[in-house]
């Protein structure tokens, strides 16, 4: 496979796993006060931060 097909599909993971953490941040805030789980918030907030660092890397390397 060659670099670019390889991070292109290493793209679209990255694009996915962005989108499903969102969505479990939007659901865990969408609960009551005193029901949402800090501890799951902050998590998945740093594997967003590290799946848009990843995107942002991923695109640099194709424009190249």
């Amino acid at each position: 496979m060659t670099k670019n097909k390889d991070n292109r599909k290493k793209l679209e993971g990255q694009y996915k796993a962005l989108e499903e953490h969102l969505q479990k941040i939007a659901g865990e805030k969408e609960k009551p006060s005193e029901m949402i789980d800090q501890g799951l918030l902050v998590h998945w907030e740093k594997t967003v931060a590290n799946c848009r660092q990843n995107i942002a890397k991923l695109k640099r390397r194709l424009n190249q």
